[in-house]
């Protein structure tokens, strides 16, 4: 393996340099690009600052570019024993331009170098989730609307209660996700702010513009102190993941309700078969495996969390390497989410009702509520006492139509009136908020590696 550039002996024992780095260089991988833009828009800045000269510029700009375009063509892999993504690329850039490539780390650490890279990675990763979170909500919404008037028996304590509907228990996802879109929202603000020339932790001596570079990167501001910078590495991370967790909490729910609803006895849904598996020995058995592990998946993301969250505790201000281990979770994190979201919106789509397996599980007891609301009405009796009546001659109860009911129960969110068009405007209306960013941004690094 190569001499580090920070390595001060020649005999570095090999378990220690493997402990350290771990599998950091792999998940740097995810990086490559996002490194290659944090280089460009810092070599332009020592440029603009008189710190490099033109000569040196273009040829890094060079460097770089033809590294993104290998990259972009799978031809650029990391590999163990190339430390981190900072170093390969500098490496390889000094390789061919001695001098100029030496110069590209002028005014800069490691340390803003990587959060540098997290937070671009991160802010693509946000806008990729944004939409497609979305675009799950508007199939929740349409699907609710197209059920809308399919009874369900609604459950509390586990058993049968009151009556309730496909669209109204489809439609509480949808809402639950736009609500969850308000913390990727939150958690994309906090990200969305430049640590690029905090160094390590401390500034810098020299006349750098770190306004510029911040411009060139599409963040909408600079992390001020220099300090903070680094001491929020983690604290972002663990921040945006606690949102994602909210996302997955919705997922976790509609997998759960969904898999209580194909079991026997209800066999209230089911799903296009082309989503299930089966059974290597139990030849009639089919599976929604992937609603299972989309359940285990939001424990996953909250051990993240707190993985990220308690490793933060009791660390002293400035550069810790415990911080490290936030790279990963991230990762993780995101793919977990965004992976979830696409298979989650692959079952909404295709679910299928079996509406007569339902009515033999709505019992005359589920409409005592509503008795209770008739009775007071017609007889013009105090609240309570329907109720002890009702309670009291339960045996009594009429035979009352399901969908007629659904269609009674018109107060706001009920199910004879969900607020559908509603719910869908604000999709529209976040969609295009969400498509402007990605374009915003598509066109702040269109410009970057343009020469």
């Amino acid at each position: 393996m190569a001499k580090k550039v920070w390595q001060n002996t020649d005999n570095l024992n090999k378990l220690v340099e493997q402990y350290t780095a771990g599998n950091d260089v792999l998940l740097d991988q995810n990086l490559v690009s996002f490194d290659v833009y944090g280089s460009l828009a810092h070599a332009r800045m020592l440029a603009k600052q008189g710190l490099i000269e033109k000569t040196d510029l273009e040829n890094i700009e060079e460097g770089l570019i033809e590294i993104l375009e290998l990259y972009k063509k799978g031809q650029y892999t990391l590999q163990l024993g190339d430390e981190d993504v900072h170093t390969r690329i500098e490496n390889d850039l000094t390789k061919k331009y001695p001098e100029s490539g030496a110069k590209l780390h002028t005014g800069r650490s490691r340390n803003d170098q990587v959060l540098v890279d997290l937070r671009l990675y991160i802010k693509t990763k946000l806008i990729e989730i944004a939409l497609a979170l979305l675009d799950l909500a508007e199939i929740f919404c349409g699907q609710a609307e197209e059920l809308s008037n399919v009874p369900l028996p609604g459950m509390t304590h586990m058993q049968p209660a009151m009556l309730s509907s496909f669209g109204l228990w489809l439609g509480s996802f949808a809402e639950s996700l736009l609500d969850d879109l308000f913390l990727v929202e939150s958690a994309y603000t906090l990200n969305n702010q430049s640590p690029l020339g905090s160094g390590a932790a401390y500034g810098v001596t020299l006349p750098i513009d770190r306004a510029y570079t911040a411009e060139l990167l599409g963040f909408t501001k600079i992390q001020n102190n220099a300090l903070y910078s680094q001491n929020s590495r983690g604290k972002v991370e663990a921040n945006v993941i606690h949102s994602l967790a909210q996302t997955m909490a919705t997922l976790n729910k509609f997998a759960t309700d969904s898999l209580l609803f194909t079991t026997e006895p209800f066999s209230f849904i089911t799903f296009d078969k082309s989503l299930s598996t089966g059974s290597s020995i139990m030849p009639q058995k089919q599976n929604w495996d992937a609603l299972e592990l989309m359940r285990a998946k939001y424990h996953q993301v909250i051990a993240t969390q707190l993985q990220i969250s308690s490793s933060l505790a009791n660390l002293p201000s400035g550069y810790n390497r415990d911080v490290q281990q936030a790279k990963g979770g991230i990762i993780d994190a995101v793919n977990i989410v965004l992976s979830s979201l696409k298979v989650a919106r692959l079952f909404v789509q295709t679910i299928e009702v079996n509406e007569a397996q339902i009515k033999n599980h709505l019992p005359k007891e589920i409409f005592a509520a509503h008795w209770v609301y008739v009775l007071a009405q017609e007889k013009k009796l105090p609240f309570r006492q329907a109720y002890m009546y009702a309670k009291e001659h339960l045996s009594e109860i009429p035979d009352f139509d399901a969908a007629t009911l659904l269609k009674l129960a018109t107060s706001q969110g009920s199910t004879g009136n969900l607020q559908l068009s509603t719910v869908q405007e604000s999709i529209l209306g976040k969609r295009r908020h969400w498509i402007e960013e990605k374009e915003t941004f598509e066109k702040v690094i269109e410009k970057l590696i343009r020469k």
